[in-house]
């Protein structure tokens, strides 16, 4: 698809619902495991924090780019396109959304 060829995105109406997750794993191999909205592993997520780990990264590093990563795939799932369909205007349409949808406010845990 050329630049001509994109179907622009309304990012201002995109809801980005708060499936998957990011938790601790009981596995010394592989401590952390991002979950699609099903609950499954998502394997692409899994092989990138092993290299991660065996770079020598802590599991706070590999935390740190799971949670961005969380907010990549949240972002995929809710314009229905998968990871390695992306292409630049999906990285684009998601850079955007960051500066526009700005930080998630949650209340806070006390």
């Amino acid at each position: 698809m050329t630049i001509d060829e994109e179907v622009p995105r309304d990012l201002a109406e995109l809801v980005v619902p708060l499936e998957g997750s990011l938790r601790a794993a009981d596995d010394r191999w592989q401590p952390l495991m991002l979950t699609d909205p099903a609950g499954a592993s998502v394997e692409s997520v899994a092989a990138y924090f092993r290299d991660l780990q065996a770079r020598g990264c802590s599991d706070a590093t590999i935390r740190s780019y799971g949670m961005d990563l969380l907010r990549w795939f949240r972002f995929l799932w809710a314009i229905d396109v998968s990871w390695n369909s992306a292409t630049h205007a999906e990285a684009r349409d998601f850079c955007r959304w960051l500066l526009l949808a700005g930080k998630l406010i949650r209340s806070h845990w006390r």
